[in-house]
């Protein structure tokens, strides 16, 4: 059968195309269109990736991410949220809840730690939330807590967290070794932001799950390696180190 009309595409062939576009783009192009068009936007099969920023025009923001936030939460994969001006405004239209049931990727671009802080207990509610991506600007001196929040997600398998260093203090993480009942689902972690050994060995004891660590270590506070008490990851297949100064090991094999 010949195509002449774009409507003539199947619905699979529909959905291939939506793949490659934001969902913002997808209402912004095919809503309102005709009955078929709002059907495949509205269907079950129909997973939606939203970029939320203030680069879209008022009308697009207000008329498109509303409704995909309201209308279609249960359709909606991934999230992608680029801290603003207007990151405050961006947030206040939609409320984390259990109905967003499949949302499984959370991407966090230069976010600040106190709105990071406020949003994280909030994606405890989520049944498929495996990943997540986070990068914000340290203006707190300590991630201990944002650890903490982070190791509370339930469902959570994959995390890459990117702090970048203010000028005025050296980051530090102040956590304890887990217990029995604070095990992390875990087993990829990226932690691209300075850390002690003492901090990854605390940062690991909620991971014992781990297929995946890289670590950056950039502190200049001296660590007595010795005084760390070992700790056995069964599932590790990969470890990735960055180590920007002087360091010496001594390894010793048994017989």
């Amino acid at each position: 059968m010949s195509i002449s009309s774009i409507e003539d595409l199947s619905n699979e062939v529909f959905y291939e195309i939506f793949e490659y576009l934001d969902a913002c783009e997808i209402y912004y192009a095919f809503s309102n269109l005709n009955y078929r068009f709002q059907q495949l936007i509205n269907s079950s099969l129909l997973l939606l990736k939203l970029k939320l920023d203030d680069s879209q025009s008022e009308e697009i923001f207000i008329n498109n991410y509303q409704q995909i936030l309201h209308l279609n939460k249960g359709q909606i994969f991934s999230i992608h949220l680029w801290s603003s001006e207007n990151t405050n405004q961006i947030i206040s239209i939609f409320t984390i809840d259990s109905s967003f049931n499949c949302l499984e990727s959370l991407v966090f671009y230069t976010i600040e730690s106190n709105v990071l802080i406020s949003l994280l207990p909030t994606l405890t509610c989520l049944p498929r939330l495996f990943s997540l991506t986070i990068e914000t600007w340290s203006n707190i001196k300590d991630l201990g807590n944002i650890y903490r929040l982070i190791f509370n997600l339930p469902k959570l398998k994959y995390i890459k967290f990117k702090a970048i260093e203010s000028n005025n203090f050296d980051i530090i993480i102040s956590l304890p070794i887990a217990t029995n009942e604070q095990i992390s689902s875990i087993e990829y972690l990226i932690m691209d932001h300075p850390c002690a050994f003492d901090e990854l060995f605390a940062i690991i004891s909620y991971t014992p799950d781990l297929r995946y660590l890289k670590f950056l270590s950039v502190t200049s506070r001296k660590v007595n390696i010795r005084n760390i008490k070992p700790m056995i990851l069964p599932n590790l297949t990969h470890l990735s180190i960055h180590i920007y100064r002087k360091m010496s090991f001594n390894v010793q094999g048994g017989k």
